[in-house]
């Protein structure tokens, strides 16, 4: 049944072909900004040499929470492990989206409480991001409702206005790719993103299962002023993630690779795959391969509220844009050129506009 499931995501998701020609993350830096990342220290969970930094923003911070522990300790506080599994751990039955990436590791959330302040670190936390030399940002955390109501968000907060918004538009336009959760709450009162998924210029990313369709739990878009959110949908549901904490009854061996759900693993997922083509194309800008993998999606230029434009297929941007960029070397013809239109790459052709991947721009 796993490796049925395996198999399916592969196909869907369309990467093994960057893999197979060695694009893993090699040489690319993901930041991983989340909670607590219990046991992500063990040699037995992940090869400690691809983890490069260690930053815990929780510390020190007299609004803390004072039953935090360190950033490895707290065996209730692992959600960061199991987002940074999705992308760095391997082993016979799976093999996460970029194996061969390094990483730093952040922690801006307070497992034991929702305030607001937490959005401040998460902000902190994008700038250390930044100052570090980090290519990938990944996000795995969203604020909208609170423990205290009276500083709930409303609906018309998500405009990509707000402070988080507006960090991880700032790191959008230093070349970084950022990738942030939309949240699980398609199927409750609040049904729409979080803050920081409401930002421009970045890939908010939902859920899907294996097949591709939409998780119930999803949050919807568009944002509050209209943009499309989110732009893509990754595994998101059933996916496969490492959980540290988890104690197996009849042996006491503590941790587990198995199955779970969030928007929270189907987004470091997606930025995983963002490194290796960061890899395999070094020439492209964060803007121009973030339209790409857009444009590679089950429905663009369509979208839904929840799905977006869909779930990317990897293999076809990577291979779509190496031979569109391969055509463009090799062309005599001057009326053949590559340009750069408001963020989109753009091939000019006889006095046509085509995308890389042969889709004619109007």
């Amino acid at each position: 049944m796993l490796l049925l499931i395996l198999l399916s995501i592969l196909t869907q998701l369309n990467y093994k072909p960057l893999h197979t020609a060695g694009y893993r993350g090699d040489g690319i830096t993901i930041a991983v900004i989340d909670g607590g990342f219990y046991r992500a220290n063990d040699p037995d969970i992940f090869p400690q040499d691809h983890i490069i930094g260690v930053y815990d923003l929780l510390e020190g911070d007299s609004l803390a929470s004072k039953e935090n522990k360190g950033i490895f300790e707290d065996p209730k506080d692992y959600h960061g492990t199991c987002c940074l599994s999705t992308m760095l751990y391997s082993d016979t039955m799976f093999t996460g989206t970029a194996p061969d990436a390094n990483y730093i590791l952040i922690r801006t959330e307070d497992y034991y409480k929702e305030y607001p302040h937490e959005v401040e670190r998460l902000i902190q936390g994008m700038h250390l991001a930044d100052s570090l030399g980090a290519d990938i940002v990944t996000i795995s955390l969203g604020y909208s409702l609170f423990d205290d109501s009276t500083n709930n968000y409303t609906y018309a907060d998500m405009n990509g206005q707000g402070a988080a918004p507006q960090a991880a538009l700032e790191l959008a336009r230093h070349d970084i790719i950022v990738c942030a959760a939309m949240g699980n709450d398609g199927d409750k009162d609040w049904h729409y993103l979080s803050t920081p998924a409401d930002a421009d210029s970045i890939l908010s990313v939902g859920a899907a299962d294996q097949n591709g369709n939409i998780c119930p739990f999803s949050s919807y878009g568009p944002t509050s002023d209209g943009r499309v959110k989110p732009e893509v949908v990754g595994w998101g549901g059933n996916c496969f993630v490492y959980n540290p904490a988890y104690i197996d009854p009849n042996t006491g061996k503590e941790g587990i690779l198995g199955l779970s759900n969030g928007t929270s693993f189907s987004t470091p997922q997606i930025a995983g795959l963002m490194a290796c083509l960061r890899q395999a194309l070094p020439n492209m800008s964060a803007m121009e391969l973030r339209q790409a993998v857009i444009e590679a999606t089950t429905y663009y230029p369509q979208s839904t509220p929840q799905e977006g434009y869909g779930v990317p297929d990897i293999g076809y941007v990577f291979n779509g844009v190496r031979q569109a960029l391969e055509y463009i070397n090799n062309s005599r013809t001057t009326r053949t050129k590559l340009l750069l239109n408001d963020g989109q790459i753009v091939i000019v052709k006889n006095g046509m506009r085509f995308t890389p991947l042969g889709i004619k721009v109007q």
